[in-house]
């Protein structure tokens, strides 16, 4: 092949993946909002110790924040390589200060899982949600602040996603307002960000990512930047590295869109059949919100059928655009089989 035409095909490949990766206009919204965390928490882990330490129980890389980055994607994974916990790191005040984000409903698990490995480290393990206060903004221009006592972090996992925030506990809603500008909009829940993130196709905390129930790669943690597969050694890593190097993924965490709004409740893990073929598995429901759900799907025969039946709904799955535009290595082992 002549040079010119591997860098035609080089540039080609590139401007794709960046036209699919940030053209996502649909999600975007002109007026900025603000959705308070109630679902989140957050640890702060600090000491000399601190970047060491979490290097060895997480699935991605510490480094990173000697590179420059103030927040990172991660998981915590038991010693079967299962997700127990997802996370966002986010450097805080000191240089050997961390705020480890959590499920609200598992902050106390977490603190014991850290402090268990802890040992004698010079760490403090700490909860600090009686002092800060977390949210997530989306935007579809970068924030301008200059309010020293009020954090902000790009949300590491995709653009779409916003920024966290991270203010005291005593600023209230109109010192916000000065703050981002008049034009900002404060929700008083979080269900508009949990719509966004399930449109997307994005799992988060423990309703959509239950403890010790899935394999990373199942929750796109590759995907969204979250596992590092050049690090060394943490807990989970040895399954984890295997799978990516040399196995397969056939199920993924997977946006699915109803045909119309689910007003009555769906049981979670109902399973998810073909409407074609009722007998045949694809998958589990994880979530749902207004006319969109979350499914732990197998990605190629989900992606097949033309219409899938959920309880007595009927959806489609889609395939996330963010995903490497690369076909996924589940359908190019099943082609070489054939």
């Amino acid at each position: 092949m002549k040079f010119h035409q591997v860098k035609t095909l080089f540039w080609k490949k590139h401007f794709l993946s960046q036209f699919f990766r940030h053209a996502h206009k649909e999600h975007y919204i002109d007026k900025p909002v603000l959705y308070p965390l109630t679902s989140r928490k957050l640890i702060n882990v600090k000491g000399n110790d601190a970047s060491i330490y979490l290097q060895g129980l997480i699935t991605n890389d510490m480094r990173h924040f000697e590179e420059g980055a103030k927040s990172v994607y991660a998981m915590f994974l038991n010693n079967k390589g299962r997700v127990l916990y997802d996370t966002l790191i986010h450097k805080w005040k000191d240089n050997d200060s961390f705020l480890i984000e959590c499920d609200s409903s598992t902050i106390s698990a977490m603190q014991k899982l850290l402090k268990m490995y802890k040992l004698k480290r010079q760490l403090e393990i700490k909860d600090v949600n009686e002092e800060i206060k977390l949210w997530v903004l989306i935007s579809s221009t970068v924030p301008n602040m200059k309010e020293k006592n009020v954090h902000i972090y790009k949300d590491p996992r995709l653009v779409e996603l916003g920024y966290r925030i991270i203010s005291p506990l005593s600023l209230n809603e109109s010192q916000l307002v000065d703050i981002f500008g008049s034009d900002l909009s404060i929700s008083n829940s979080e269900d508009g960000y949990k719509y966004l993130r399930y449109k997307l196709g994005v799992g988060e905390g423990a309703d959509d990512l239950p403890p010790a129930t899935s394999f990373p790669l199942e929750a796109n943690c590759d995907y969204l930047h979250g596992v590092s597969f050049h690090k060394g050694c943490y807990i989970g890593q040895e399954l984890t590295a295997r799978v990516h190097h040399t196995g397969v993924v056939r199920k993924r965490i997977m946006p699915l869109k109803f045909t119309k709004e689910i007003k009555d409740s769906i049981e979670k893990d109902t399973v998810v059949n073909s409407s074609e073929n009722p007998k045949l598995n694809l998958g589990k429901l994880k979530g749902i919100v207004h006319n969109y759900g979350l499914g732990l799907m197998r990605i190629k025969e989900a992606l097949d059928a033309k219409m899938l039946k959920v309880g007595d709904y009927e959806a489609e799955v889609l395939k996330p655009s963010w995903w490497p535009i690369e076909a996924p290595r589940e359908i190019n082992v099943k082609k070489e089989q054939n």
